[in-house]
């Protein structure tokens, strides 16, 4: 379920692109951490837009984007401004991004540590206990986010990624009911069934959905190439009976 998993990195920066959902006062323009945040993030989110990773030189761009320079430019914000928690979730992307998920992992422990309402690090420290195998922490989290916040579709989305990885495919799509209950893109949630079903060995089911995913949002190519690879057997023959999920 990668690409449950890879909305972690999405939700992130709505977060940091927003005004608040933390409300951080400002100070002057050059004192304000968030000035600084809105920067480093306007420089990384340029490298996403033009579909290129960390280290890869981008069009317009003089130089390669350095994550790590942008990690040791945004720790010593950190040092400057220890409480600032659109400073600690950039701080957590980055370190997630150059491939230090231990130092993101302890970064959002402390977004996560009082308990309040935080949807978008605890799918992100999710993330990275799945990549771990801890899958009983990341449970925890999202289950505890989704008290806090329940009508919060992406922690829905990455608990059904838990329960996925968990084998526990009742539960995984459950949670995907939920999602699309409290507004997760109906093609999205298609697209994850799909998997699923292609797990339990449903490929006529799971051909059903990947093609729901594929007209939903025919930008989204990944519900094509289950497609094609499951085009040598009967189930995914467009005339074949459709199965219900």
């Amino acid at each position: 379920m990668n690409s449950t998993l890879r909305l972690a990195l999405a939700l992130a920066l709505i977060l940091l692109g927003g005004c608040g959902t933390f409300g951080q006062q400002r100070t002057q323009a050059t004192e304000d951490p968030n000035v600084q945040v809105d920067r480093v993030l306007a420089h990384y989110r340029a490298t996403l837009a033009s579909g290129l990773a960390c280290q890869t030189a981008t069009e317009g761009w003089s130089e390669p984007v350095d994550c790590d320079g942008l990690l040791r430019e945004v720790m010593q914000l950190y040092a400057a401004f220890p409480h600032n928690e659109r400073v600690i979730m950039l701080a957590a992307v980055l370190a997630e991004q150059s491939g230090r998920s231990p130092q993101a992992a302890y970064l959002l422990d402390q977004l996560l540590g009082g308990h309040k309402p935080r949807p978008e690090a605890a799918v992100l420290r999710s993330r990275i206990a799945m990549e771990e195998g801890n899958l009983a922490l990341a449970r925890t989290l999202l289950k505890q986010q989704i008290r806090l916040n329940p009508r919060h579709p992406h922690l829905y989305e990455t608990l059904a990624a838990v329960h996925y990885l968990d084998r526990n495919y009742a539960a995984a799509l459950h949670s995907l009911s939920m999602s699309e209950r409290v507004g997760a893109p109906g093609w999205r949630a298609a697209y994850h069934r799909g998997l699923i079903y292609e797990q339990q060995n449903r490929n006529a089911a799971a051909c059903q959905q990947y093609r729901l995913a594929a007209a939903g949002n025919p930008q989204f190519l990944a519900p094509e190439s289950r497609l094609v690879s499951l085009s040598g057997g009967a189930a995914c023959n467009p005339n074949a009976a459709a199965l219900g999920g």
